[in-house]
């Protein structure tokens, strides 16, 4: 069954690429005039998706999901049929089909951290399909040949020891395997897409760094011929250009949920806490409240996974010293509560609730 069931794939496949391939060779370049044909080899690809993936059927995901598509679909160039839908597989993936159906994974749906990395996917997605991306790549000569699947379904087939990886990694590539120069269009243009619908940008460089940093944990044996996700690094690099060149600052704690600052009361005090670690604890006051809520407040604005262990200072002697975060002021000596910890102790409660977010999110420390 599992030797059938694996042919079945790559003829299916076969019979995508051929109509995809012999379409995108015919046709003008993609625009609204194109759309009818785009749609109809989405909807064929679509049918042959769900008969091998389950279909997750969860209208408050599904309804959360196609939110997210609506606001960012407003700055694609075209206007398709955009919409996402969930399919039941453990590995992390989404993918666009032509005429702009959406693909995500339960395993990807587990994988991101936030609202903000979910938007980064499906702005990546959009792009693709608003630009075509599979109908250029056809044109380009697409890697995975017909003569390749022909091969792959004899050895389907036949009971191949490896048939099982590289049926995995032909339902990916088949679908969604771009050059790196459209991946890297699908980013920035995704990161253009994110910022003018108020997302943060910075969720499209936390999503492909943790990316890199699963494959260092689980090495794979490469089945060769497929990339379905071009240099990670080298797609980072370039989103990060694209930012600074944008004037798009760089947070990437927003995107990842991390160093959350918050006040919490206990037994009569309240406590500061950054991801759950105490920074100061004073009694309960009205003067200690608003004073906490203000440093809080400065914290929260400062914070940021890209933060140096040089950015965290003290100014000043006593009285007069001064707490500062990269050039700004955020507490100073003479202004603090009776009881307030030394601006020194403060400094390295702060300088270890950064250091222990970053051992989360590890890749910040190279990509700057």
């Amino acid at each position: 069954m599992k030797r059938k069931g694996a042919a079945l794939i790559f003829a299916l496949l076969a019979v995508f690429l051929t109509t995809l391939s012999a379409w995108a060779d015919a046709s003008p370049t993609p625009s609204m005039s194109t759309v009818p044909q785009e749609e109809k080899i989405g909807r064929k690809v679509s049918e042959s998706v769900e008969k091998q993936f389950p279909r997750v059927h969860d209208p408050n995901k599904e309804a959360q999901l196609n939110i997210i598509v609506k606001s960012l679909a407003a700055h694609m160039e075209r206007d398709l049929n955009y919409n996402i839908r969930i399919i039941e597989l453990k590995d992390p993936n989404a993918f666009s089909l032509p005429g702009g159906q959406m693909y995500i994974t339960t395993g990807m749906l587990g994988f991101l951290k936030s609202d903000e990395e979910l938007a980064a996917v499906i702005a990546h997605e959009l792009i693709h399909a608003d630009r075509a991306h599979g109908i250029v790549q056809s044109k380009r000569n697409n890697k995975l040949s017909l003569l390749s699947i022909a091969g792959m379904i004899a050895a389907a087939a036949a009971g191949a020891p490896e048939a099982a990886v590289v049926a995995s990694a032909i339902q990916t590539a088949a679908i969604n395997s771009y050059s790196i120069d459209l991946e890297k269009e699908a980013d920035a243009k995704g990161i253009a897409a994110m910022h003018k619908a108020g997302y943060n940008p910075a969720a499209m460089l936390t999503m492909m760094e943790r990316f890199n940093m699963e494959r260092m944990r689980r090495p794979y044996r490469d089945p060769g011929i497929f990339q379905t996700h071009p240099d990670d690094r080298e797609r980072v690099e370039a989103a990060m250009k694209f930012m600074r060149e944008q004037g798009i600052e760089v947070r990437r704690k927003q995107a990842v949920g991390a160093l959350k600052v918050d006040i919490i009361p206990l037994s009569g005090d309240l406590s500061l806490t950054i991801d759950g670690q105490a920074i100061v604890t004073l009694p309960h006051s009205p003067e200690t409240e608003r004073y906490l809520i203000a440093f809080s407040e400065k914290l929260d604005d400062t914070l940021a996974l890209e933060l140096a262990p040089y950015d965290l200072q003290i100014h000043g002697v006593s009285p007069e010293k001064s707490f500062i975060i990269k050039g700004k002021f955020i507490l100073r000596e003479n202004e603090a509560p009776i009881g307030f910890p030394p601006l020194e102790e403060i400094r390295d409660g702060v300088a270890e609730a950064v250091t222990k977010a970053r051992r989360q999110n590890p890749l910040t420390n190279y990509y700057q």
